[in-house]
């Protein structure tokens, strides 16, 4: 009894040390963003404090801060950010599906060509084509738009969803189709009532992903948006105040950056766990 007891004990404590490591910057960044600057540069670092809203009025632009120079004002680059990532998510993965099912099911001249393409597209450095795309959509009148934006932001993420869902079509067997055509039934259906089903989990999985991206994209953003339509990346990033750098802002606009990812990701904590373990599942069966 006494063995097992201390079998476990050491598996616990690994867990809780890797916790601690996990979600301590998580922590201890709200905790920052609820200090007042003497609290914040305090040594020790005060674990009890009077909570101090003046980095969230500052964010927002609104209490004390309305119209003030400390005033950040993050409201509306947190709303082109939420469009931004929600319609580029939304387009990737759509399209990302279709093509990872063409690609799993259809056997064409340059498949194998065409997902390395898609592959590839993630591993070209941002900066290698900054200036292309920055030329090409002054020409288009596309610079500091949202649409211009949700443009990028789904061809960046358009090659990953096309790679991870064709592994997830991979997954499923071919003859789920090939009943439903000997029934008289169009690929079309088999697709949308009877495939899509199955890989419910990878959709979201791959959804999950591409917000990701979507929501932290940074280079794109600080070059493609000058002032109607800066993320919330970009606009934290020129975050100064009077004083120099206001770190207790920072650290509340880095909790308002992180909340809706957060958010997303508990939404859709179900489909993802299902969808992961699908994808290996139905590989290794493969």
């Amino acid at each position: 009894m006494k063995h097992s007891r201390s079998a476990l004990l050491l598996p616990a404590i690994a867990l809780g040390l890797y916790m601690i490591y996990s979600l301590g910057p998580i922590f201890w960044l709200v905790m920052s963003s609820l200090k007042s600057r003497q609290d914040l540069f305090t040594l020790p670092p005060k674990l009890i404090f009077t909570p101090d809203f003046s980095g969230y009025e500052a964010v927002f632009g609104v209490g004390a801060a309305k119209d003030s120079a400390s005033a950040i004002g993050l409201t509306q680059s947190l709303v082109n950010s939420i469009v931004v990532s929600v319609s580029g998510t939304l387009l990737a993965t759509l399209l990302g599906t279709l093509a990872g099912y063409a690609a799993s099911r259809f056997k064409f001249w340059g498949r194998d060509n065409f997902m390395f393409f898609a592959l590839s597209t993630r591993m070209i450095p941002a900066a290698a084509v900054l200036v292309f795309y920055h030329v090409m959509f002054a020409k288009l009148g596309l610079t500091d738009t949202l649409t211009g934006l949700i443009i990028v932001v789904t061809f960046i993420n358009l090659g990953l969803a096309t790679w991870i869902m064709k592994g997830f079509f991979d997954g499923v067997p071919l003859e789920v189709e090939s009943i439903a055509l000997i029934n008289g039934y169009s690929r079309f259906y088999a697709f949308r009532k009877l495939v899509l089903p199955m890989v419910r989990g990878g959709i979201a999985a791959t959804a999950g992903f591409c917000f990701i991206f979507a929501w932290n994209e940074f280079a794109f953003s600080s070059i493609l948006s000058t002032t109607q339509a800066k993320t919330l990346p970009v606009r934290l990033s020129s975050a100064m105040g009077a004083t120099g750098i206001e770190w207790t802002q920072i650290c509340a606009a880095g909790v308002v950056l992180v909340v809706p990812v957060a958010i997303f990701f508990y939404l859709i904590r179900k489909h993802l766990l299902m969808g992961m373990t699908f994808g290996v599942l139905g590989k290794s069966a493969g």
